[in-house]
């Protein structure tokens, strides 16, 4: 019942990210109680939609003839939307509201009570049609799916009703919902919608669930029919405060009906906190008992669908506690992370492609950093593995990088530069760096589809769950982890002693990659050690990003310099090539020139962690 965010299209689905409660509505998030948020703020806004019956009525019987009729439920009014008359009540002093979502049991023969009336601010309330949705919940046999707070459901019905409608608009195709994870915010969901029936999935949806299927073959875990009935509360001046629909649902097998259970779901909108308390204390009184909700998925599988993901959440763990938990927990993070990228990845999300090198990048580093508390062979075959991921979507990356970085340069230039790198050459680097990022994220998308990466995400669960540790895993946190972390920062001491101000770019390349070691191993140990491995990782932090900076230029200006040399006849975009190289060789120079400054500073919050 709450509203989309924003909406977003992708390819030929549609996509939108949603709060946790509309994601459970779908039956893809456990035990999420309804939320109430505090907004200062007044006026009206249109009357909602709703597939409603009248006040007090059942809902329709549940039927075989049923099956077939699904009105999608529609969606609500946009967040923002007012009527262009709408006045606030007090210019001086605003009018307090609730929007909450709220969610009741109810028996089969409750009867909704009053709702009209000063204390609860409405003066009345419009009907809609009843609406019956057939839903078909789609997972491996073991919802891994469900358990990972991912579903994948399809609906069938005739259509959707209208926000001012007495009746449902002409019927419209059957379709498939995923919600999932949002990227990078997991605390929203991504609901995304395609068409087709329920004899196949689309392939768009399916391998946006690829990292938690890892293969498995889908199929029909449960289906359910739900008759909905609704109405919609209005105010005094027509404006929608709340909505209330009534919810039966049966349990299907077959023909049969396994289960049935009914549920009110209360959607406030501008409702004032005693409106709100004064509708909630009716709906008590008359049977009805408010509580969290609980997925209907969940409600038709049983606690199955509650079991633990198969990449545990990491557990915390104390400086007094076993080496191998802070592993457990650091590979833990990477995996989820890898998982939550995927989709984005293939969804082409800004940042997706960087945060799924990310957790390669770190989980190979985590490894590393604590190879004498995991068994060698099975960590090197991993790495080895991931390494082969990372490879797979460095070009897409980098391509990323340098593309940002042209285009943050064309609009300092248009800004300060008096004489301005010229648009229209730059448009040109911009499009044959575009034409090679569709390449990249094309072989980037090969590889995601490959038996190889299924074989990884099977092993990176397996590692997830059960590391496979040394003997020395066994010894206390407090005193396995520190010589760890004092073993990358002496690896990346050895590399900063080499550098030179006219070395070349690979030494300082490979001093950038030990840094981003040296910061990996810190953080792999923070949540354990605390402050001081903290300070060790901002410092390592700000040692890698002058080291990053050093080769992002390097690279952009070796880029644009090959660009131009593919391109001799293209006089003006050799020009801006020109200026571009010699800006990021400045920036390389102005990196090696700050780095021994950041180093001594690092080289202090050394010393004071070996004491």
């Amino acid at each position: 019942m709450t509203r989309p965010e924003r909406l977003l299209p992708a390819d030929a689905m549609t996509q939108e990210t949603v709060s946790f409660a509309a994601a459970a509505d779908e039956g893809a998030v456990a035990g999420q109680p309804g939320r109430l948020r505090m907004v200062g703020a007044t006026g009206a806004e249109p009357a909602g939609a709703g597939v409603v019956p009248a006040p007090g009525t059942e809902p329709a019987p549940d039927t075989e003839a049923e099956r077939g009729d699904v009105p999608e439920f529609p969606a609500a009014p946009p967040q923002d939307a007012q009527p262009q008359d709408a006045q606030p009540q007090d210019a001086q002093r605003p009018t307090q509201i609730v929007e909450a979502t709220l969610t009741f049991s109810v028996h089969g023969r409750f009867r909704l009570p009053a709702m009209a009336g000063d204390a609860t601010g409405v003066a009345q309330a419009m009907p809609r049609p009843s609406g019956t949705v057939r839903t078909s919940y789609v997972d491996s046999s073991d919802l891994r799916l469900a358990r990972s707070g991912v579903s994948l459901v399809h609906r069938a019905g005739p259509g959707r009703a209208g926000p001012t409608e007495d009746k449902a608009t002409p019927a419209e195709p059957p379709g498939w919902v995923l919600s999932l994870p949002a990227f990078p915010d997991p605390s929203e969901m991504n609901v995304l919608s395609a068409p087709g029936g329920v004899a196949a999935v689309p392939a768009t949806l399916r391998e946006l669930v690829t990292s938690w299927l890892r293969g498995a073959p889908l199929e029909v875990v449960a289906t359910l029919r739900t008759v909905r009935a609704g109405i919609a509360r209005l105010g005094g001046s027509g404006e929608t405060l709340a909505e209330l629909c009534d919810e039966t649902v049966s349990v299907l097998d077959g023909r049969n009906v396994l289960a049935r259970f009914r549920e009110l779901h209360l959607r406030s909108e501008r409702l004032t906190p005693a409106g709100l308390d004064e509708i909630v204390r009716r709906l008590s009184e008359a049977g009805a008992v408010e509580g969290e909700f609980l997925p209907r998925l969940v409600r038709a599988l049983g606690t199955r669908a509650l079991a633990p993901a198969d990449v545990p959440k990491p557990s915390p763990v104390g400086t007094g506690d076993p080496a191998g938990g802070a592993v457990s927990a650091a590979v833990r993070r990477s995996v989820r992370r890898l998982q939550h990228a995927d989709s984005a990845v293939r969804l082409r999300l800004p940042d997706g492609v960087h945060q799924m090198r990310v957790a390669c990048r770190r989980l190979r580093s985590d490894l590393r950093t604590f190879g004498p508390l995991v068994q060698r062979e099975w960590a090197d075959g991993l790495r080895t593995e991931l390494s082969w991921l990372a490879e797979s979507l460095g070009a897409a990356r980098d391509i990323e990088v340098l593309r940002d970085r042209f285009r943050q340069d064309a609009d300092a230039s248009a800004a300060y530069d008096p004489l301005p790198l010229d648009p229209a050459a730059l448009a040109r680097i911009d499009s044959l760096l575009a034409a090679q990022e569709v390449r990249a994220l094309r072989a980037a998308d090969v590889a995601l589809r490959s038996q190889r990466y299924l074989d990884l995400l099977d092993a990176l669960v397996s590692a997830a769950r059960e590391p496979q540790l040394s003997a020395a895993a066994a010894e206390p946190c407090s005193a396995a982890l520190p010589p760890l972390v004092s073993t990358a920062w002496g690896r990346l001491g050895k590399h900063a002693r080499r550098l030179r101000p006219d070395g070349a770019d690979e030494t300082w390349h490979s001093a950038r990659i030990v840094a981003k070691r040296a910061r990996y191993a810190a953080e792999a140990v923070a949540p354990v050690l605390g402050r001081r491995a903290r300070r060790m990782a901002h410092v390592a932090t700000s040692v890698q990003e002058v080291l990053g900076e050093h080769q992002d230029a390097a690279i952009a200006a070796q880029t644009v310099h090959d660009l131009a040399r593919a391109h001799p006849r293209d006089g003006a975009l050799a020009l801006v090539a020109g200026r571009l190289v010699e800006r990021e060789r400045g920036r390389v120079a102005a990196s090696r020139a700050a780095f021994p400054r950041l180093w001594r500073e690092a080289a202090r919050a050394r010393g004071a962690w070996r004491r």
